[in-house]
């Protein structure tokens, strides 16, 4: 991956307005964190986010913001656009508003594998890229030989039930080091299906495993969206 840090920028990537970073202050000042929200670090202990994600194979979600401007502008470009300095940036704010001192690191970060399709025709996977940075920030390695996509539509086509018929059979987890703590890495947490299928077959592996995911965004709940209307 490209060093994108001696790289000037003079186009704010959400405004287009002149900028010698890639988001300007005035942009990022608009942006709602979490954490400015006073929201837990851990996500799960919002019941209006909690009841609208699946999580029975793991116990903490760690994301930026919901998933609106500018959050789906940057993850647009990312999957879309092939704007991998968008990687750079979410991953930065991540690690700038989801983790702390108190915060116990994983022992790797896992992103989240793609069907080999739309790795053909990207030529690149946005979690590696999310995980990539993220890495070089925190210095936790990157592992992504640890599960395929074999099969499956892709997730944002389905509703919540559809996802979950989808995913059965989706992913193939391969065997891996036995570590304590991981990270699984997703550019967007919708219903939850995909990390918990993944989370769940790793903990066939490794019972004991803690588990963490660790998402640029949460799209909020049907309930959610219709009171920020």
């Amino acid at each position: 991956m490209r060093d994108f840090n001696c790289i000037p920028n003079y186009a704010c990537l959400l405004c287009n307005q002149f900028s010698n970073i890639p988001i300007c202050e005035y942009c990022k000042n608009d942006t709602l964190f979490f954490n400015a929200m006073d929201y837990p670090a851990n996500l799960l202990h919002r019941p209006d986010i909690a009841k609208g994600v699946r999580h029975t194979a793991f116990h903490i979600l760690r994301a930026c913001g919901a998933f609106g401007w500018p959050f789906d502008t940057l993850i647009h470009k990312l999957k879309f656009n092939g704007n991998i300095l968008s990687a750079k940036v979410l991953a930065q704010w991540f690690c700038e508003n989801c983790i702390d001192s108190a915060t116990p690191l994983p022992e790797c970060l896992l992103p989240v594998p793609i069907h080999f399709a739309r790795y053909f025709k990207r030529r690149y996977n946005q979690s590696v890229a999310l995980a990539d940075f993220i890495s070089r920030d925190l210095g936790i390695p990157v592992r992504t030989q640890w599960s395929q996509r074999v099969a499956g539509q892709a997730q944002h086509q389905l509703n919540r039930a559809e996802r979950l018929l989808n995913l059965r059979k989706a992913f193939k987890v391969l065997p891996i080091k036995s570590y304590g703590r991981v990270a699984i890495i997703d550019d967007v947490v919708t219903t939850g299906c995909t990390v918990d299928v993944l989370c769940r077959q790793l903990r066939q592996q490794q019972p004991g495993i803690q588990i963490e995911v660790w998402a640029m965004a949460v799209t909020p709940s049907p309930q959610q969206r219709r009171l920020a209307v």
